[in-house]
């Protein structure tokens, strides 16, 4: 998905819109994360560090919820922190 994405944007800026999109995946896994009981947290390491995209997916849709929407709300927390900075 992340390559498609990319494809839309000028070569000058895909290295940024790429760690802007690798932020807000990292910030809506952990938030997610961090609502997971120590059992689910365990077996979401584990996937995690095995590469299987298929179980990523499985485990994702399972246990995190609608990730895209969380990937949404920490986009906008995003763009009001840049808001607030740039005031």
């Amino acid at each position: 998905m992340q390559q498609k994405f990319l494809n839309n944007f000028p070569p000058e800026i895909k290295n940024t819109v790429s760690q802007l999109y690798d932020t807000i995946l990292e910030r809506s896994l952990m938030r997610a994360y961090k609502n997971l009981d120590d059992e689910k947290k365990a077996i979401m390491a584990k996937i995690f560090n095995s590469g299987n995209e298929k179980e990523k997916n499985n485990f994702l849709d399972n246990y995190l919820g609608n990730l895209q929407d969380i990937m949404m709300e920490e986009t906008k927390k995003i763009v009001m922190e840049i808001k607030q900075t740039t005031r």
